[in-house]
C-alpha cells in the first residue's frame, strides 16, 4: 500500500530498532513480499519454511527499498548494501505493531469480530455480514462487503496486508468486519495487532495436522484468539468439547447450543423445538430470560448453530434478541456450503466439508432433508492430511446409503495413493463406487438419483478450479450439478 503522508522509520521502530539520524528514511509501503518493494518500501524478511527473505536482500536494493528489518535466526548473514538493514531478535513478534504504527491502528475504530473453529467459519461471517449494515469480511471467499468481494489467496492474509484491508475497508465506510482467523493466522501472528472486539469459536476438530502435528497443538493456536488481549466477548459453542473449555474464561461469554433450556447454564443461548423441513429452519431462541422465533432458509442443523454463533456475535456488539433474528431469517446460504443446486425431485447439495467432522456433520443434516436414498459425492485432497482419508470413508459408509469416492484436488500427490488411503477405511470397500474422473462421478450419482433422494457432493463447495499435478483446470462442482440436472429434465 502507498500512503499519502509516509511515516518515518524510526517511528515505525521505535523500542524495536535503533534509527540513528543517519539512518532515517521516509516509508511510504510496507510488504513482506520481495515482488512488490519499491521506492519508500520497508522490507520485512521473515524466515520462511524453505528460505529466509533475507536471501532477496540484493533483489529488494535494486528495486528501490528504502530499509530493511530482518529476523535473526542465528545462521542467516546480511550482505553489504546502500540501504539500512536491522537485524531484529523475534521479529515477528513485533510486526502488529509495526502494523498499528503504519496503518494507524485502524482496526480500534472498526467493530472486529474474530471468528475461529474448524468448521463454519465463513458461513459465521456471511451471516454475520447479511445481517448488519455496514459490514464486510475477510476469509475464505474473498474481501470486501458481500456485494463487493475481491478475490483472497488465504482464509486470513500476512499481517501488512489485513491492516491494509481494514483501512481500505473504512474508506468505504465499513463499520463491522467479521474476519475468519484460521488456526495457522494465529501460530503465525498474521492477525497480530487487530483490535478483535468479539471472539467466535465454531468448533474444534480434526484438520492441519500436517502443519500443527497434533491436536492439542492446534487447539492451542485456536485458543490464542480468546485470550486477546482488549476483547468485550466471546461467543463459545457448548456443543463442542473445546468450546466448553473456552466457555470457563473470565469476562463477557456468550455460550450457545441447540437442545433444551435445561441442557445448558442459565442465561444461555438456546434454540430449542428446532425443525428441519426442505424450506429450511425453524426454532424458538432463548437468551438471558427472553425468547424470539427463528425461520431461516438454510439446511442443516450445524447451520443451526452457526446462525447462533453469528446471532451471539451480533449481542456482543449490543444488538436485542428480536432485532438481530428478525435480520438472520432473511440470510441465504453461502456458496458452496450446504448450497442447493436448483429445484428438482432430487435434492442436490454442494458442500465444502473436506474434514472428517464436517462430512460427518453434513451427512447427518442432510438424512433429515431425506426422504429415501442419501448418496455421497466424496474425495480427499493430496499433499494434505493423510490421516484423515480412511477416517472420512468410514463415516461416508456410515452414514450414506450410497458412497461414490473421486478425486478432490490431488495436487502432486498420486490420485490412485489417496484413493488406496480412503478404500482402506471402508468395512466394506467393494459397495463403494470408484470414479476419479469428478465430473462423471456426480454425473453418476445424480442419474441413479430417484424422487426424494439426496445427492451430496463434498469437498470443493465454492471453489471453481480443480488443482491437478499439471495445474489447475476449470471445474465447478455446482455448474456441472446443474448442467447435469438440467440434461435429466430435459
Amino acid at each position: 500500500m502507498n500512503k499519502l503522508f509516509p511515516t518515518k522509520l524510526s517511528v515505525l521502530l521505535e523500542g524495536i530498532a535503533q534509527v540513528t539520524p543517519a539512518l532515517e528514511c521516509d516509508i511510504t509501503s510496507i510488504t513482506l513480499d520481495s515482488r512488490e518493494a519499491k521506492a519508500g518500501t520497508l522490507f520485512v524478511a521473515l524466515k520462511g519454511t524453505q528460505q529466509h527473505g533475507l536471501n532477496y536482500a540484493n533483489d529488494v536494493a535494486k528495486q528501490g527499498a528504502s530499509a530493511i528489518v530482518w529476523e535473526k535466526d542465528g545462521i542467516t548473514e546480511s550482505s553489504e548494501l546502500n540501504i539500512p538493514q536491522f537485524e531484529i531478535t523475534n521479529l515477528r513478534d513485533f510486526l502488529g505493531e509495526i502494523s498499528n504504527r503504519f496503518f494507524g491502528s485502524v482496526s480500534e475504530s472498526l467493530n472486529m469480530i474474530g471468528i475461529t473453529g474448524t468448521d463454519g467459519k465463513t458461513s459465521v461471517s456471511h451471516f454475520i455480514a447479511q445481517a448488519m449494515n455496514d459490514s464486510a469480511v475477510i476469509g475464505t471467499l474473498g474481501i470486501g462487503s458481500l456485494d463487493d468481494l475481491q478475490t483472497a489467496t488465504h482464509t486470513t492474509p500476512d499481517v501488512f496486508s489485513v491492516h491494509e484491508s481494514l483501512v481500505a475497508l473504512k474508506a468505504k465506510n465499513i463499520k463491522t468486519v467479521a474476519m475468519e482467523v484460521s488456526s495457522h493466522a494465529l501460530d503465525q501472528g498474521r492477525v497480530a495487532g487487530v483490535a478483535f472486539d468479539v471472539a467466535v469459536l465454531t468448533n474444534l476438530s480434526r484438520d492441519h495436522l500436517d502443519y500443527h502435528k497434533t491436536l492439542e497443538a492446534y487447539a492451542e493456536a485456536k485458543e490464542k484468539l480468546f485470550d486477546w488481549a482488549g476483547l468485550k466477548a466471546i461467543v463459545v459453542n457448548l456443543d463442542d468439547k473445546f468450546g466448553r473449555k473456552m466457555a470457563l474464561k473470565s469476562g463477557g461469554v456468550i455460550a450457545y447450543g441447540v437442545g433444551q433450556l435445561t441442557d445448558y447454564p442459565e442465561g444461555s443461548l438456546v434454540a430449542v423445538n428446532a425443525k428441519f423441513t426442505h424450506k429450511g429452519i425453524s426454532a424458538d431462541i432463548h437468551f438471558a430470560g427472553k425468547q424470539a422465533k427463528l425461520n431461516a432458509s438454510v439446511l442443516g442443523r450445524f447451520n443451526l448453530s452457526n446462525l447462533l454463533a453469528a446471532l451471539g456475535a451480533m449481542l456482543a456488539l449490543g444488538d436485542s434478541l428480536e432485532s438481530a433474528l428478525a435480520r438472520l431469517n432473511h440470510v441465504e446460504t453461502v456458496a458452496g456450503r450446504m448450497e442447493k443446486v436448483a429445484d428438482s425431485d432430487v435434492l442436490a447439495v454442494v458442500d465444502y466439508a473436506h474434514t472428517p467432522n464436517a462430512l460427518e456433520t453434513v451427512l447427518k443434516a442432510l438424512r433429515e432433508h431425506t426422504e429415501n436414498n442419501l448418496i455421497c459425492v466424496f474425495g480427499c485432497g493430496g499433499d494434505r492430511d493423510a490421516g484423515k482419508r480412511p477416517m472420512m470413508a468410514q463415516i461416508a459408509e456410515a452414514n450414506a446409503d450410497v458412497v461414490i469416492v473421486t478425486d478432490d484436488n490431488p495436487r502432486t500427490e498420486n490420485p490412485e495413493l489417496i484413493m488406496k488411503d480412503i478404500v482402506a477405511g471402508f468395512i466394506n470397500p467393494s459397495a463403494a463406487v470408484i470414479e476419479h474422473d469428478r465430473a462423471s462421478a456426480i454425473s453418476k450419482a445424480l442419474t441413479q438419483a430417484k424422487r426424494g433422494d439426496t445427492v451430496l457432493i463434498a469437498g470443493k463447495g465454492h471453489e471453481k478450479v480443480q488443482i491437478l499435478a499439471t495445474g489447475s483446470i476449470p471445474f465447478s462442482d455446482r455448474e456441472h450439478a446443474n448442467k447435469v440436472l438440467l440434461e435429466l429434465a430435459a
